[in-house]
């Protein structure tokens, strides 16, 4: 239990911190990189417990990173991601979606 907590703060630490406006690619490539570890650290039995804890504007930076590793794919990560999608999506719905394309400040 104490686990899921820690994989909550991380996530929330990294959506928190992430350099949306930010002009510096290598800084917005380092931040993708570990937001994308600490979701793929995340089991999927654990996703729920992490998203309760999430406001929907932190659920949207998270759907632009979820989209982010989707264009940049590492080993064993899309199927990963899909799941996230799906779960952040039954939560927060297609408004997720649309905000994360439409907002100009990209993960």
């Amino acid at each position: 239990m104490a686990m899921r907590g820690k994989n909550a703060e991380a996530l929330i630490s990294v959506l928190k911190s992430a350099p949306l406006g930010c002009k510096n690619q290598q800084i917005k490539d380092n931040a993708r990189n570990l937001t994308q570890k600490v979701l793929l650290s995340i089991k999927s039995n654990q996703m729920d417990d992490c998203l309760a804890q999430l406001d929907r504007d932190l659920m949207d930076v998270l759907m632009k990173y979820i989209y982010r590793g989707f264009e940049i794919p590492t080993e064993g990560s899309s199927n990963h991601l899909l799941i996230w999608h799906e779960k952040v999506y039954n939560v927060s719905g297609v408004g997720s979606i649309v905000r994360a394309f439409s907002d100009s400040k990209r993960a």
